[in-house]
């Protein structure tokens, strides 16, 4: 509250109550606030995509260069394997799984095939 205990023993006792009383109420309207805020970031949908966008940052800082593997760090990724192991245990969230698993192998096939015809119509070419 404040520093200066001299502000507060000029208050009348009516003035702190009100003083206290709109600062309960300030910390229960931020408490509210925050519960929200939390409840929206715990829904399955927000953990899928928080959990895709990790996996992709980590695959792809990963995978980038073809002779980084042994720059994994598994200690760093322990805890979001075991927090994405313990998510997909949830029986809540093997549907958004599956869903997101159909979506990046549709994804993942989509550019196999666009790299594959592409490699297909260069050999074509050179001919």
């Amino acid at each position: 509250m404040n520093r200066h205990p001299q502000a507060e023993s000029r208050l009348s006792t009516a003035e702190r109550k009100q003083k206290l009383l709109q600062e309960g109420a300030e910390f229960r309207a931020a408490m509210v606030n925050s519960r929200d805020v939390v409840r929206n970031s715990l829904h399955s949908r927000s953990l899928l995509a928080n959990l895709f966008g990790r996996v992709t940052g980590v695959a792809s800082s990963v995978f980038g260069k073809p002779g980084n593997l042994n720059a994994v760090n598994l200690p760093a990724m322990l805890p979001l394997l075991l927090s994405g192991a313990s998510w997909i245990a949830k029986r809540g969230t093997r549907k958004p799984l599956l869903v997101g698993s159909a979506a990046l192998a549709a994804i993942g096939a989509a550019v196999y095939l666009s790299s594959r015809s592409s490699k297909a119509t260069k050999d074509s070419e050179q001919m």
